[in-house]
C-alpha cells in the first residue's frame, strides 16, 4: 500500500531520502535535514516506516515547509509582482524571452518564437 502525503503517493520501495523528493518543493538536501531532525535512518524504506514515524513526518513538514500547490501559487505570485513593478526581470517574463542572463542570438529559439 502506497501511503499519501499531501496529494503526492510515494513509492513503498524507495527509501524515505529518495521518496521525499518527489514532493514538490522538497530536494535531496531538504530531505536529509528531515530525516535528520525526525532520527529517521536514511535507508529505511517508505514501507518500513511506522504509524507514528509517518504522522511526524506530514506534522513536521506542514509545519516548516511551503510545498505543492501553495509553493507553486507562490512562484507565481512573485513573478506576476516582477511583471507589473516593470523591472527588467518582469519585462523578459511577459515577452517569454531567458530571464537569467542566457544569449538570445544562438540560442533559446524555442523561447523566441511569437506565442499567438
Amino acid at each position: 500500500m502506497m501511503i499519501t502525503i499531501f496529494g503526492k503517493k510515494l513509492d513503498n520501495n524507495k527509501k524515505i531520502r529518495y521518496a521525499l523528493t518527489s514532493i514538490f518543493g522538497i530536494g535531496y538536501t531538504t530531505a536529509d535535514k528531515i530525516c535528520t531532525h525526525l532520527n529517521i535512518p536514511y535507508t529505511i524504506k517508505i514501507s518500513d516506516l511506522t504509524e507514528f514515524q509517518k504522522q511526524n513526518l506530514i506534522l513536521y513538514i506542514k509545519k516548516n515547509f511551503i510545498i505543492e500547490a501553495k509553493l507553486k501559487q507562490q512562484i507565481h505570485k512573485n513573478i506576476q509582482n516582477l511583471i507589473i513593478i516593470n523591472s527588467l526581470k518582469g519585462f523578459r517574463h511577459r515577452n517569454k524571452l531567458p530571464v537569467r542572463g542566457q544569449r538570445t542570438h544562438s540560442n533559446a529559439k524555442t523561447c523566441k518564437k511569437m506565442h499567438y
